[in-house]
């Protein structure tokens, strides 16, 4: 009986130890991997514009913007870091107000 209590302990002990989560002692967090880019297009109707950036930080910044053949505009230019993500929105829309909902910004020309 002696001998059965110690193989049913050796066999707990053995299964804990397998099901216990893996741990490492260094584990390496990914780094950012800077990038930028950047385009525009262009007819007869409207202009698109858009360029982002991501340095070593991890922090991003961007803008894009449209443009309507009848000189309607929106950009917004943003970033993204630590702090969240923000937003400032510059137009010349019918109807837009200037004001600054939920941290964003928007400016009327």
């Amino acid at each position: 009986m002696f001998k059965e209590i110690i193989a049913l302990t050796l066999c707990c002990l053995f299964i804990a130890v397998y099901a216990a989560p893996a741990t490492t002692t260094a584990e390496q967090e990914e780094k950012p991997h800077p990038y930028n880019f950047a385009f525009e297009e262009k007819d007869a109707n409207y202009t698109l514009t858009r360029q982002e950036e991501m340095d070593e930080q991890g922090t991003v910044k961007g803008s894009y913007s449209y443009i309507d053949r009848d000189g309607i505009f929106r950009t917004v230019n943003y970033i993204a870091d630590e702090n969240g993500f923000r937003a400032a929105i510059q137009s010349n829309e019918p109807g837009l107000t200037n004001s600054a909902p939920a941290g964003t910004t928007f400016q009327i020309n």
